[in-house]
């Protein structure tokens, strides 16, 4: 009987391990693109999910349960793609990382790709998941505004008293913050926490911004956020209106603007901190066994130049040494 079992479970096992021959991608740029568009599909189900909770559930703009929630969906998409991109999440930070030289441009690209169609999926599972609820809510008139107002379960839309130019601000500090946040928290010279806990530290900048913003309607931050889910309002029943408040003014500062936040961001974080580290500097409070190795694809090699470790709730590099020569992969 035990000899009988013993082939059976070999056999089973020869079987798994064909099929994941079968299934296994060895494109490192094709992983990565997999793997972003299942975390950014992860994260903005848990965002959107929880703005849907909130309004059906009578706890419409509830500021706490909001953020700590983006901040918990960023940890959690975090830690289901670290090992493979480091994940991203987020096409500003992608974009931002490629600019400032730790990220190849063909995987920005793909990346990108990947988080705004990971974005809309999640939209329509959402609105499949929450149908019956949101024609309880509005009885199947779709509106942008008032007591029956639902547009705002998926794009970002501004509060009463903003203006056309301090949103604008609001869009670019958020966004240079974040990565100004997210490049200290990921510099192996600076005071870097280990590596199990990037995925928590960004969720946490994630709750603090949203916190922070929260008196102007919020912040976007990420373009993939905004622009998929709206999109989807659009085709679902919501109609133009999603995208011509304030005549067509409005739509594209939340996905433009965030990109241009990113860049002026990481690039402040370069030339006020990173480029003064003596090269000499040891390493700080960081654990030295680094990061999961990541996929060639993306790699970058620099004379330890720099060492920086991006991590975000939209995005992480990782840094790994490599015979004296310090290769730092950007997602």
């Amino acid at each position: 009987m035990s000899r009988i079992t013993r082939h059976g479970s070999h056999a089973s096992l020869a079987k798994k391990d064909f099929v994941v021959h079968l299934l296994r991608i060895e494109n490192p740029l094709v992983r990565g693109t997999i793997a972003e568009f299942f975390s950014a599909f992860v994260f903005i189900f848990f965002v959107l999910s929880t703005q849907a909770s909130t309004l059906f559930s009578g706890r419409r703009g509830d500021m706490l349960l909001n953020a700590v929630n983006n901040g918990i969906a960023v940890s959690i998409a975090m830690f289901v793609s670290g090992g493979v991109t480091g994940a991203f999440l987020n096409p500003a930070v992608t974009l931002a990382w490629a600019v400032i030289g730790k990220l190849r441009w063909t995987c920005c690209i793909f990346y990108s790709i990947a988080q705004f169609v990971g974005a809309f999926a999640a939209a329509a599972v959402i609105y499949v998941l929450y149908y019956d609820a949101l024609q309880s809510f509005d009885g199947g008139h779709r509106e942008l505004f008032g007591s029956n107002g639902t547009a705002g379960l998926y794009g970002t839309y501004p509060a009463d008293h903003q203006t056309f130019l301090s949103s604008i601000i609001n869009e670019l500090v958020g966004s240079g913050i974040l990565l100004i946040a997210v490049l200290s928290v990921s510099d192996r010279r600076n005071w870097r926490p280990d590596n199990g806990l990037f995925p928590l530290v960004n969720g946490l900048i994630i709750v603090a911004l949203n916190l922070a913003f929260y008196g102007n309607g919020g912040v976007a931050m990420n373009p993939a956020r905004d622009l998929s889910p709206r999109l989807f309002s659009y085709f679902s029943g919501w109609g133009e209106e999603t995208f011509s408040l304030w005549n067509y003014q409005w739509f594209w500062i939340p996905f433009a603007m965030p990109y241009a936040g990113a860049i002026i961001g990481a690039l402040m974080y370069e030339v006020l901190i990173e480029f003064h580290w003596s090269p000499e500097l040891s390493h700080g409070n960081h654990n030295e066994s680094g990061p999961p190795r990541p996929d060639e694809g993306a790699l970058i090699q620099e004379e330890s130049v720099t060492a920086i470790q991006p991590i975000h709730a939209f995005g992480s590099p990782v840094i790994i040494k490599d015979q004296g020569t310090q290769i730092i992969k950007s997602f």
